[in-house]
């Protein structure tokens, strides 16, 4: 519970937000009928993700005190 996601799993979280990011923005977007995202989705974009991270240790630790370690 408390320790770091491997580094390929890390390295792949990475590279699947790229193309997240990239694919509404890209030359296939209209292929996909796609349109790209407003600027102030990515003003929110870090509180929103860093508010799940709390949330996360939140809950982590909650889980922790209530069940224990193992």
């Amino acid at each position: 519970l408390q320790s770091r996601a491997a580094m390929p799993l890390m390295v792949m979280t990475f590279v699947i937000m790229a193309v997240g990011i990239f694919l509404p923005m890209g030359p296939l977007a209209h292929y996909f009928k796609l349109q790209a995202l407003p600027s102030l989705y990515f003003v929110f974009l870090p509180v929103i993700l860093l508010a799940y991270m709390g949330l996360t240790q939140a809950v982590k630790g909650f889980y922790i005190r209530r069940f224990g370690w193992q």
